[in-house]
């Protein structure tokens, strides 16, 4: 054991401890993101096959809006905006983890049906150009 030791340098210790520092780099930056996103107004997105079906804008106005989507082969999901958090209820295909997945109401949460092709993602309601001019991670 001792001659283990003797083996560790100085700069390993260093360099050890820089990469650990390092790895929390994307976490503060993605919390950063968030916070910069949270007062933003949020939409829903809708896709099937890569395709925008529908777009919920998320408020909290009390109402409760549903979408049934159907695809060509008869494959059925029901997606309901309840306010400021949207989620499946219902879904035709067997494992249900669409709809186990429960709400989602933040920025960049999912809710993926892959036997379906079905994906609700939460995105900001302005476009992705005027986060990146808002956002500067340089200076």
């Amino acid at each position: 054991m001792k001659k283990q030791l003797k083996m560790v340098r100085r700069w390993d210790i260093m360099i050890v401890l820089a990469l650990m520092v390092a790895s929390f780099l994307p976490l503060v930056f993605f919390t950063y993101v968030q916070a910069q996103t949270g007062d933003a107004e949020l939409k829903a997105v809708i896709s099937a096959d890569g395709k925008i079906v529908k777009e919920f804008i998320l408020t909290d106005d009390g109402q409760t809006e549903e979408y049934v989507y159907t695809d060509d082969h008869g494959h059925k999901n029901t997606v309901i905006r309840d306010g400021l958090k949207i989620y499946m209820s219902d879904a035709s295909c067997n494992d249900q983890l669409c709809v186990r997945k429960g709400a989602i109401n933040t920025f960049g949460e999912t809710i993926v049906c892959l036997p379906n092709h079905l994906l609700v993602e939460i995105e900001p309601s302005q476009s992705d150009v005027e986060i990146e001019n808002e956002l500067d991670i340089i200076s």
